[in-house]
């Protein structure tokens, strides 16, 4: 009987220190880019224009897939690539909250919350205006569907496949298809348009054409966001594409960012 409860013992110990499996940030990125979040909480990387490659992923397990999984570029059109790192301490996302951590099926939920979305603002116009991003945006029961269905949030996200709406300030309708990938201290998922995004009346970027990739990775007290947004959109004559997609991107990646921030 003793070695009967021993044995439990151990064994639930065991079971919990698998599910509470965290990242080590200098494992996770170099040690200069380690400090360098430390000091600064971000590191922001915007692509030349012929600079394809990804450069801050973290290594991870899903690190070779986001790094050659990306959008075919044509130097004829105006492809944009950039990648951001965030580091976040729990203690900052669990201010005004009953939560006493953050776990990895939380992130996991957040990520999923597509309806959640619905009327997250950004800044925009150089930093001169504040609009709401969505005015509407929800999971949806296919590809380029009209139908609202409950955000897909139950267990884990891994090898999930769902859809998306945003009614995007810009863009207008704007459609998504997902792919998350989930283990015991990352989530990673891929948001890939489906439909082309139109501006002013053109289509500036045509069906995937555009990847918004996000990673989270539990670091113990704090969490380390990857988001990376890849885009290869038309060249339209007249109008420099390259600096408003350049603008309109980075200020959406911000507020993905802030949103994140803000669901804990």
């Amino acid at each position: 009987m003793k070695k009967n409860v021993i044995s439990a013992v151990i064994a639930l110990a065991m079971t919990g220190s698998l599910f509470a499996q965290v990242n080590k940030l200098e494992d996770l990125v170099s040690e200069q880019n380690a400090k360098k979040l430390r000091e600064n909480g971000r590191i922001e990387l915007i692509h030349e224009k012929e600079d394809f490659d990804m450069h801050i992923v973290p290594n991870c397990e899903y690190k070779k897939q986001i790094e050659t999984e990306v959008i075919s570029k044509d130097l004829k059109n105006v492809p944009f690539v950039a990648e951001f790192l965030y580091l976040i301490p729990k203690s900052e996302l669990l201010k005004g909250s009953d939560k006493s951590n953050i776990t990895v099926n939380d992130m996991s939920v957040v990520m999923r919350s597509i309806s959640k979305m619905t009327g997250m603002t950004y800044v925009h116009n150089n930093g001169k205006k504040t609009d709401v991003l969505y005015k509407a945006a929800y999971t949806i029961d296919g590809e380029n569907s009209k139908t609202q269905i409950k955000d897909k949030i139950d267990g884990s996200a891994d090898g999930l496949v769902a859809y998306c709406y945003q009614n995007d300030h810009t863009y207008g309708d704007t459609y998504y298809v997902l792919n998350y990938k989930q283990n015991d201290s990352s989530v990673y998922g891929t948001f890939l348009n489906t439909a082309p995004l139109q501006y002013l009346g053109v289509k500036a970027i045509m069906p995937k054409d555009m990847k918004i990739s996000i990673a989270s990775f539990d670091c113990g007290d704090s969490l380390l966001l990857y988001i990376a947004c890849d885009c290869n959109a038309k060249n339209v004559p007249l109008f420099n594409v390259r600096k408003q997609i350049l603008e309109s991107m980075t200020s959406r990646m911000e507020a993905i960012f802030k949103w994140f921030m803000g669901q804990f």
